[in-house]
């Protein structure tokens, strides 16, 4: 079962290095935000780089690039492979890069080795992935799933500027994007080649880990009134102080996330609408997030921090408005596939660890359609979305000679 088949590694190093110059030198780390000129000049350059290594490819409505290598079974179900390349403001050069790279030196490999799969092998690049000002993420992925749906579309960020409005800036077709939609009957497995994010894999010395989930997600904003008043005369026993009460909805946060194994909670923006240090806050928001691997624990974390602004809203006086925002439950990934994929690593002869995932990946809409897997390869340190984010290459070479015998066995055994 093993490939005799070489990878190479300095050109997809090379490939990275071009990759980490085409970014927005007006903000900060290595930006390449979605829909962004710098978005744009990159996919540009990863269309052509699909066409070299002889897939035929386009680019769709919502902006996903898809590459498409022949099988010999025309009409089967393809295996899709792939991740994103757009980053957060100031993220790094790593993250859903690997993945897009790591897919299009496989179909190369096999090509260069003469290797001809069954079934067709579809290469994704995924358009952003991480978002954006509208607070919809996973646009590419939520299209080809069929699910980025009109009220997706029409989200809009402060200046009121929808995401459709954004993606057509982009010289994207958003009144299309239904055109983007796969057909489940076509895809036979989705496979995701990703750096962990995290430090578990460096921690416990792993060269490969494969994913048993990736986590759910429940975002929340917190709006809290108070009573202004004059912050010299006004006691402390008495006062509505709307921005202390956020302060504790705060630590609330950090409190309910850590009872729960696996569980995390972090705070995005605290907001008020009374910046003057003479004047107490009548008002100030609380944006946020819960995220966990198991589905009763992050509803159960819901239900807690309810429960505990009910309580701050008590001890200072306010009145706060707790609204639950976008909610993803937990997604499991397919046992056989993953099975598949740990079978490659270890015969391989690579150390390989079972873990889930707490960052999101495309493989949330993806798994909606068609059984999906992941890979994931070692952060230094376990740091992502920052300029500091690195993983060695010779970890991803590792990673992207496992992806490509998961692709071998998966299409030998469907």
């Amino acid at each position: 079962m093993m490939a005799e088949r070489q990878v190479e590694i300095d050109r997809v190093e090379r490939e990275w290095q071009h990759l980490s110059r085409l970014v927005d030198p007006e903000l900060p780390g290595w930006s390449r935000t979605g829909f962004s000129d710098a978005d744009r000049a990159a996919r540009d350059w990863l269309l052509r780089q699909m066409r070299e290594a002889g897939l035929e490819a386009v680019q769709d409505a919502a902006g996903n690039l898809v590459g498409y290598l022949e099988g010999d079974m025309p009409g089967a179900p393809d295996i899709v492979i792939g991740s994103h390349s757009d980053t957060v403001p100031g993220g790094g050069r790593f993250d859903g890069i690997v993945g897009v790279l790591g897919a299009i030196e496989v179909a190369r490999t096999l090509t260069r080795s003469g290797a001809r799969l069954r079934r067709g092998l579809r290469i994704v690049d995924f358009a952003n992935e991480e978002g954006n000002p509208q607070g919809v993420k996973l646009v590419g992925s939520r299209a080809a799933a069929g699910s980025l749906d009109a009220h997706a579309l029409g989200s809009t960020d402060p200046e009121g500027v929808t995401l459709a409005t954004l993606m057509e800036r982009a010289g994207l077709r958003p009144d299309e994007v239904s055109r983007a939609r796969w057909k489940a009957r076509d895809i036979a497995a989705y496979i995701e080649l990703h750096i962990e994010q995290g430090p578990h894999l460096e921690q416990s010395s792993a060269h490969i880990g494969i994913v048993t989930s990736i986590c759910g997600i429940s975002t929340f904003s917190l709006d809290v009134r108070g009573r202004r008043d004059h912050a010299g005369t006004m006691p402390m026993n008495v006062r509505q102080d709307a921005m202390c009460c956020a302060a504790d909805a705060v630590l609330a946060v950090r409190e309910v996330a850590a009872s729960g194994a696996g569980a995390v909670g972090t705070v995005g923006q605290v907001t008020t609408s009374s910046p003057l240090t003479n004047t107490i806050s009548e008002q100030a928001t609380v944006t946020g997030e819960f995220r966990s691997p198991d589905l009763a624990a992050l509803q159960d974390m819901q239900a807690r921090f309810a429960q505990r602004t009910a309580h701050l809203d008590e001890l200072h006086r306010t009145q706060s408005a707790l609204t639950w925002g976008h909610f993803d439950a937990p997604t499991p990934m397919d046992e056989r596939l993953s099975r598949l994929a740990h079978a490659a690593s270890t015969d391989l002869g690579y150390d390989t660890l079972q873990l889930y995932s707490g960052a999101t990946h495309d493989g949330v809409a993806i798994a909606d359609l068609a059984p999906t897997a992941m890979i994931f390869i070692p952060s230094r340190d376990g740091r992502s979305h920052c300029p500091e984010e690195w993983s060695d290459f010779e970890d991803v070479e590792r990673g992207i000679n496992v992806l490509l015998e998961t692709v071998l066995r998966i299409d030998a055994s469907l």
